[in-house]
């Protein structure tokens, strides 16, 4: 256990260098205690973590975040246009999206919560159960009548690429 928290740290450590624009020995050190931190706190043990899916993993995570970059990129043109053009209806509204998670994986439904969130006119506004779908995400939406469709279509996507990330499949 302690070996995979150890081999887990390494890349949250490369991601706070380079997230922190500082790559010097001593912020990489700082960025890997952290990690450890982190990893020990929020109880992950790397059961998930194996070499050989390592990866795998690692295409799913760079395709995620590709995916959400053209996503984040879309969703900012459109609000401009909204912005710019008081001619087009904003249909401000809630939809609701299922996480397909019977409460048994919380961190699947707060990464895509988080994928959700950063795309601009959407937010998460809470989560509630539901008898029929499990956990439910209440996403506050700028123009419902588009956005509310796609978010449902994507919705299963962006779990599979999540669970990908994460070795879950």
């Amino acid at each position: 256990m302690l070996i995979k928290r150890i081999v887990l740290a390494l890349p949250l450590a490369l991601g706070w260098t380079i997230y922190t624009a500082q790559p010097t020995p001593g912020n990489f050190l700082l960025g890997y205690a952290f990690s450890v931190v982190v990893l020990k706190a929020t109880g992950l043990h790397g059961q998930s973590f194996h070499l050989r899916n390592l990866p795998r993993q690692l295409y799913a995570l760079v395709t995620y975040v590709v995916y959400l970059a053209f996503e984040i990129l879309g969703a900012g043109v459109q609000v401009a246009r909204i912005i710019i053009s008081p001619s087009l209806p904003i249909e401000h509204g809630v939809t609701r999206i299922s996480t397909q998670d019977q409460k048994r994986d919380a961190l699947v439904s707060a990464i895509s919560a988080h994928g959700i969130t950063i795309t601009p006119g959407e937010l998460v506004v809470e989560f509630a159960d539901s008898e029929e779908d499990g956990v439910v995400m209440i996403v506050h939406s700028l123009n419902v009548s588009e956005s509310g469709e796609k978010l449902r279509q994507e919705q299963e996507k962006r779990l599979k690429r999540i669970k990908g990330i994460l070795g879950h499949d």
